[in-house]
């Protein structure tokens, strides 16, 4: 017979920019990521195949069962988050677990060495996780994280200070950016599309003269000739 998955519920945390996924497994966090995040979907599978566990998504019924109490880790998350957000708080103090590849692994732990209120390249993060030829796919790396703000991914910024793509949105980033170093805030780059100006059809203005505007006078008929 299939050995029977362990069930793994997965609780909501709302946060000042975006809510947040959390779930833990044999007492560590093994989830906090963006609930918007359009990777949520291969995350999810791919940590189910990793850690062997089904994940149970926030109910969506009207009436709702009696709520299951959340573990000591999962109480200690939002806490700490919580914290974080009102910017009592620069590091986390939670067991967690990663899944990934030997790769994936080398560049959240190195995520974890960027300081707070800082930020680093991707192709720095690929050097300091000791593969600088390898910068997209440390930037892969940084978009499967499956533990956001608590693995910081949002401190890796493009070369030229732009803000690339983020789980949570780039307004999210610049949120997260600006929380820890809110000095910071004119540097970063966003895309921003110009509004688009309406063209209305104008009267042409009168001819100016020397700063003074010049009237068009009918010309004088010519005098008659006497005869």
């Amino acid at each position: 017979m299939p050995e029977v998955m362990l069930k793994v519920k997965i609780y909501e945390y709302d946060s000042p920019c975006g809510k947040l996924y959390l779930a833990a497994r044999k007492g560590s966090l093994c989830l906090c990521d963006w609930a918007n995040s359009k990777n949520l979907s291969d995350t999810l599978s791919r940590l189910s195949k990793a850690l062997e566990v089904e994940f149970i998504l926030p109910e969506t019924e009207t009436v709702k069962p009696r709520a299951e109490k959340p573990s000591k880790v999962i109480v200690s998350a939002m806490k700490q988050l919580g914290q974080f957000f009102n910017g009592r708080r620069k590091t986390f103090n939670i067991p967690y677990q990663m899944a990934g590849t030997p790769f994936q692994n080398a560049v959240w732990k190195s995520l974890l060495d960027i300081p707070y209120g800082k930020s680093v390249s991707y192709a720095e993060i690929a050097a300091m996780a000791g593969y600088p030829k390898a910068v997209r796919a440390a930037a892969n790396a940084c978009g499967n994280n499956a533990l956001s703000v608590i693995i910081p991914c949002h401190r890796v910024i493009g070369s030229d200070d732009g803000l690339t793509g983020y789980g949570g949105g780039l307004g999210a980033k610049r949120y997260l950016l600006d929380l820890e170093s809110p000095q910071q805030r004119l540097p970063f780059k966003t895309v921003t599309k110009k509004p688009v100006k309406k063209t209305t059809t104008a009267k042409k203005p009168a001819r100016k003269t020397a700063g003074k505007t010049v009237k068009k006078t009918p010309a004088k008929k010519p005098a008659a000739k006497k005869q």
